[in-house]
């Protein structure tokens, strides 16, 4: 059964066929409520032109317009799975930290992170907290209400803050904290 209630409404057609059109698709059913949400709406507006619809009724034009919103959704869902296995195995392949990390070690660097943020304005904190929950630029500068450009020159800033507090590990998975301690590397570091 599901929760959104359209019924007696306009759009009860609309989070009918939006039912159907996500079954064909081979969405899980846990998922019907949320694309109910996002897809009914946009529809709400929808306004169909005979004279623009090539022939085709406006049955038609919903399931094609809701079909582009469902293949939308699902590719977002594929980047996400995709992004999640990238993100694992750079986990499993990259990251060199011992078995055992001492508790004094994890407090420290967690005092670390948190004395870096204590110095970032509250936008770049945001900014900042939306990256860690891994949200596009797109999405975060939509969230705090700036552009994407504005949101990349924070990102560098923050770069630079967390390099110069010596957390240089958090914000580049391609760095070698051992590689970097050698003294024949030191001078490299600084070029």
């Amino acid at each position: 059964m599901h929760c959104n209630a359209y019924v007696g409404t306009q759009n009860q057609t609309v989070a009918n066929l939006v039912i159907h059109r996500a079954r064909r698709f081979g969405i899980k059913p846990d998922e019907f409520d949320d694309l109910q949400q996002k897809i009914v709406p946009k529809l709400a507006c929808f306004l169909y032109k005979p004279e623009r619809s090539n022939g085709a009724n406006l049955n038609t034009a919903l399931t094609s317009a809701i079909d582009k919103q469902l293949l939308c959704y699902l590719r977002a869902c594929k980047r996400y799975q995709q992004r999640i296995e990238r993100l694992r195995n750079l986990h499993y392949i990259k990251m060199t930290q011992p078995d055992s990390v001492p508790q004094t070690q994890i407090a420290d660097m967690r005092m670390d992170i948190e004395s870096v943020l204590a110095q970032l304005s509250e936008r770049d904190r945001n900014i900042c907290i939306g990256l860690s929950h891994g949200h596009t630029i797109k999405d975060i500068a939509k969230q705090v209400g700036c552009g994407r450009d504005t949101v990349s020159r924070a990102i560098q800033r923050m770069r630079k803050t967390f390099t110069d507090a010596g957390l240089k590990v958090w914000v580049d998975p391609d760095f070698d904290a051992e590689h970097a301690k050698s003294p024949e590397n030191q001078e490299e570091s600084y070029v």
